[in-house]
């Protein structure tokens, strides 16, 4: 069996492009020559009857408890030395990581919830969409009261579409960016067919982590409004606005 899409896009995003042992960036467009990938998603016990921490009658290799992602430094050295990390340390390693990706995050929107957005525009295209939450590491979501079951259903359906869309936005090549595009412009599309529309933006926030160092991560905020909201405000051509 191989890995699949779903498996691979969980591994990638709660463990927020970072190795797991030394927290460095996977993923990262920073070399000017173009985006350079050094993750690894790495096997906790083998396959192979030879291979590191192999555990016989596993039913699939490939199943996201059995990977841990980190840099390949630290994929060559797990599987050399053994008996340093076993099963049972990187699986230790690998829940650690995750919860820290996951309070680290949880720490930095909690921060700002006391503070009011000025001003977020309303998104109005799949392409302008994309650009939001592409290469989010954290969302900030928000939407009006919903009324019964049904409206909780499609509402937090439509926001966990949208963040399934931004952790995989960073995986796939550019064509099927394009088809991303079109899919989000219809989910747009039937959202206003519902009554709703949607507002975004993203920040870069500055995160500290525990060992002192620092680093810019990129924050989605979404927010889906009810067509008829009092807190939509509407500018004209002047550049004078009124409530809509």
């Amino acid at each position: 069996m191989t890995i699949t899409d779903k498996t691979r896009k969980n591994l990638w995003a709660k463990s927020g492009n970072r190795c797991s042992i030394c927290k460095t960036e996977l993923f990262s467009n920073k070399d000017k020559t173009g985006d350079f990938n050094i993750g690894e998603e790495c096997h906790i016990n083998s396959s192979k009857p030879k291979g590191p921490r192999h555990k016989e009658n596993i039913d699939d290799y490939d199943l996201y408890d059995n990977l841990i992602l980190l840099c390949r430094n630290h994929h060559k050295e797990i599987d050399e030395l053994t008996d340093t990390y076993t099963e049972e340390l990187l699986r230790y390693i690998k829940l650690n990581h995750e919860n820290w990706v996951k309070s680290t995050l949880n720490k930095a929107i909690n921060s700002e919830k006391s503070e009011k957005p000025r001003f977020i525009a309303r998104i109005t295209s799949g392409k302008e969409l994309l650009n939001i939450i592409s290469d989010s590491y954290g969302y900030k979501t928000d939407y009006d009261e919903v009324q019964d079951e049904k409206e909780a259903q499609y509402i937090g359906g439509v926001i966990q579409s949208l963040i399934d869309y931004g952790d995989i936005s960073g995986m796939v090549e550019p064509y099927d960016k394009v088809q991303m595009s079109l899919q989000l412009n219809e989910l747009l599309a039937d959202l206003e067919q519902n009554g709703y529309f949607l507002f975004g933006e993203k920040n870069i926030e500055r995160m500290k982590f525990k060992n002192g160092d620092t680093d810019n991560w990129s924050i989605a905020t979404l927010i889906i409004k009810k067509i008829e909201s009092d807190e939509i405000i509407k500018l004209d051509l002047n550049g004078k606005h009124g409530d809509n």
